[in-house]
This record gives structure tokens, C-alpha cells and sequence, in this order.
């Protein structure tokens, strides 16, 4: 399984874990009925995360102060500097002090990454920069991600790969591929004598640098930390860059390496091996996620919960919702919406809190440019009226699929 299931982001962790652990009593609120969280304005050095407050979306820094107050009907992290949101159903971009950069006009829009963004009218897809510029016009049928300074794009039936500046490098001659990572990308492409597709890594001028043998070869996966997962026959195993095994194919189920450590799944538990092959983690999670900050997100039984990479430390399992984590902090459920939650399980973010109004210590620049000053209201400011939720437009990030295929005939 390459990522979690959409039906697993109902549950997380309820029973207990078959591997020794010391557990966070999460989350940590230190809640208490008066306090009320900050609105400020943003600082240059800010990382922002989007919250959600009477189902309108803004986002707090990294103090869990309010920076960009609710007013959008969906947002999402910033990347490359730029964050996703959504406004009347049309997708645009903000930068970190909540202005428009691209404004709503898109019925679809992925985030970016380096530099570019794949958007789309409901039907065919093109790629823009960061002023809102196409680079490549919305005539595809398909396109995946900037990675490794080149796209994967799909048109009429056939997949290639073009460029930053949006020129097609790689020709429309594959009928199934997957991001470059490391160099090269996992490809199938038609078997001269009629066969079954082939499928094997090209590097980035396209040439064929591996051959999978294709009546044993079932998957192919992209190349982290040096080495790619491969399905052979019914096992999962990973290569090196010669093309060698460097662990062998004997596991059930297998995700990408990231910072050194991989999920594999022994029959049906999952947990992590090292470089060498070697369990880091016993299996014992029915679901288990990459390791992004320390902490790898599992699932158990109903709950989802957190652990490190020896499982000697966690988070206790305990939330219906959960993210994983990402620049230091995790999205999880806390009734009436969600919580940020740091390494420790302490909460940063308690929406109960933000439905108590915010204070606001917004600076004001007030005068001449040479008689500047600044004033502090220092007053509650309400929440925004509470609206009925509206359906997350796009799946977390880290359920995006990095693979492009030919399209059924119509």
C-alpha cells in the first residue's frame, strides 16, 4: 500500500501497542476556560499552519497566535512560499500575510513545487509559475508534480515529462510513469512484439537505464535515500541504484525510505526496517506512515497515534483525526475541530480557545512615513459566525499519488 486509505482517516490507535513504549499523556492542552489565543501580525521568520475556526480557514505562526484571521472556505500549508486556498469553490494562492498572489480562479489547483503548480478547468490540466503565468497551456490530460526539475505530463493517451521553463524533454512515448526522484522515474512503455507492457527507470534523458523482467517484476517505486521499494511477484523488496537488491523481496507490503528508516508490513502488522533490512520497529500498527519529524504516524485498531523511530517514545494513541507531522507540529482531532500538538503531545493550537474571541496585538503603523508609530488595540476581536462545514476539496498531502497512466478509452 502506497499510502494510507481515505477510509483510515476516520480512526487512529485504541489498543495496545505490541512494542515497548513511553507514552505522552496527549494532548496537553493546560486548557482553561478564559484564555483567549493572540491575533498578530505575521513575522518575516514565521511558519504558518492553517486552522479552522467555525469552519472558515486562517492560519496561526508557530506560537499558535492568529495571523491571518478566517476567510477562507479552505486552506492548506504554504509551499515555495505560496499556500493553496480555496474561496466560492475556485482555487487561488496567499502568501503569508493572507493576500491574494494568484487569485481564486482556478476549479483546480495542486500546490507547488519548485516553483510550479499543476492547475485545471475540471477537464484538462496546465502547469503555472508563481505570478499566475501559464507555462504550459491547460490542453493536457494529466500532469503530476515538479520533481527533480522536471514534470510528468500525459496527453492523448501517452506520458512524457517537460521542464521548468514547460518544454517537453522527455517525448509522449510511455503509457505509465511516475515522478523522477534521485535521477530517475519508474516508466512502462508498449512491448514491441505485443506483450505485456514493459516497465523499468529511465534517467532524465529518457533513456531506459533498467529493464524489469516483466512476468516477475509487479512494481516498480521511486528511488529515497538511494534505494527503491519493488513488488516481485507477491513480496516487496528494495533496490540500490545498480540495480541490485539491496534487501530482498520477502515483505508484504512496503512505503518509501525517509531519513533512513522504511514501514514494511509483515502479513498484516506493519513497522520499520532499517538500511540493512534489519526491524527497527516490530510490526505491530495495522497502518503506519513515513517518519517526517521524529515521529512517524501509526494506526491501530480506531485510533491514530505517533512513535519514534526505536519505539522506545510515542504519543499516546487516542485521536480520532490525525496528520502527520510536519515542520514540528501535527494536525489532530480535539473537539470541536482539530489540534496542533508538538513532539511532547503539548497542544499549541485548542480550538476551544479560538471560540472565545482573540485579543488582538496587531501593531497598526499610524503617520507620517518620519513620525511612524505603532498602535495596539489590545481589544477582543470575535470569531468569525459559525457556517456549515464544507467538504475538503483536495486529500492531504500525504496521500498524493505520484503516478500518471493512460486513460481508459472513452
Amino acid at each position: 500500500m502506497n499510502h494510507f486509505s481515505t477510509c483510515l482517516l476516520a480512526g487512529f490507535l485504541s489498543c495496545c501497542l505490541a512494542v515497548a513504549m513511553v507514552l505522552a499523556d496527549g494532548p496537553q492542552t493546560g486548557w482553561h476556560p478564559t484564555d483567549r489565543i493572540s491575533l498578530t501580525n505575521p513575522a518575516a521568520n514565521d511558519t504558518l499552519y492553517p486552522v479552522n475556526i467555525n469552519n472558515w480557514w486562517g492560519y496561526m505562526n508557530q506560537r499558535g497566535s492568529l495571523v491571518v484571521f478566517p476567510r477562507f472556505d479552505w486552506a492548506e500549508a504554504f509551499y515555495d512560499s505560496l499556500a493553496r486556498v480555496v474561496v466560492r469553490g475556485k482555487t487561488g494562492f496567499v502568501k503569508g500575510n493572507g493576500d491574494f498572489v494568484i487569485q481564486p480562479i482556478f476549479p483546480y489547483a495542486d500546490r507547488f513545487s519548485q516553483g510550479r503548480a499543476v492547475v485545471g478547468d475540471g477537464e484538462h490540466f496546465g502547469l503555472i509559475d508563481k505570478t499566475g503565468k501559464l507555462i504550459v497551456p491547460v490542453e493536457l490530460d494529466g500532469a503530476l508534480r515538479f520533481q527533480d526539475d522536471l514534470a510528468a505530463v500525459l496527453k492523448d493517451g501517452k506520458c512524457g515529462f517537460v521542464n521548468v521553463a514547460g518544454d517537453l524533454v522527455i517525448p509522449l512515448s510511455f503509457t505509465q510513469v511516475r515522478s523522477f526522484h534521485e535521477g530517475y522515474a519508474a516508466v512502462h512503455w508498449p512491448d514491441p512484439g505485443g506483450g505485456p507492457d514493459r516497465m523499468g527507470y529511465i534517467d532524465r534523458r529518457g533513456r531506459v537505464v533498467y529493464t524489469a523482467e516483466h512476468r516477475t517484476f509487479i512494481e516498480l517505486g521511486d528511488f529515497h535515500d538511494g534505494l527503491a521499494r519493488v513488488k516481485v511477484r507477491d513480496k516487496w523488496g528494495y533496490l540500490d541504484r545498480s540495480w541490485k537488491f539491496r534487501i530482498k523481496p520477502r515483505f508484504d507490503g512496503a512505503r518509501d525510505f525517509t531519513n533512513g528508516v522504511a514501514a514494511v508490513r509483515v502479513q498484516d502488522k506493519w513497522g520499520y526496517i532499517n538500511k540493512a533490512g534489519d526491524l527497527v520497529v516490530e510490526p505491530a500498527f495495522d497502518e503506519a506512515d513515513d517518519f517526517d519529524d521524529t515521529m512517524a504516524m501509526v494506526y491501530v485498531g480506531s485510533k491514530f497515534g505517533y512513535v519514534n523511530r526505536s519505539a522506545s517514545q510515542g504519543i499516546r494513541p487516542q485521536f480520532e483525526h490525525a496528520r502527520p507531522f510536519f515542520r514540528g507540529y501535527a494536525r489532530v482531532s480535539l473537539d470541536p475541530g482539530f489540534a496542533y500538538i508538538m513532539l511532547s503531545g503539548k497542544v499549541v493550537w485548542d480550538p476551544r480557545q479560538a471560540l472565545l474571541g482573540f485579543v488582538n496585538n496587531r501593531s497598526v503603523e499610524r503617520g507620517a512615513v518620519s513620525t511612524l508609530r505603532y498602535v495596539t488595540h489590545n481589544r477582543i476581536v470575535a470569531p468569525p459566525l459559525y457556517r456549515d462545514p464544507i467538504p475538503d476539496p483536495y486529500p492531504p498531502d500525504h496521500l498524493y499519488e505520484e503516478v500518471l497512466a493512460a486513460l481508459p478509452a472513452k
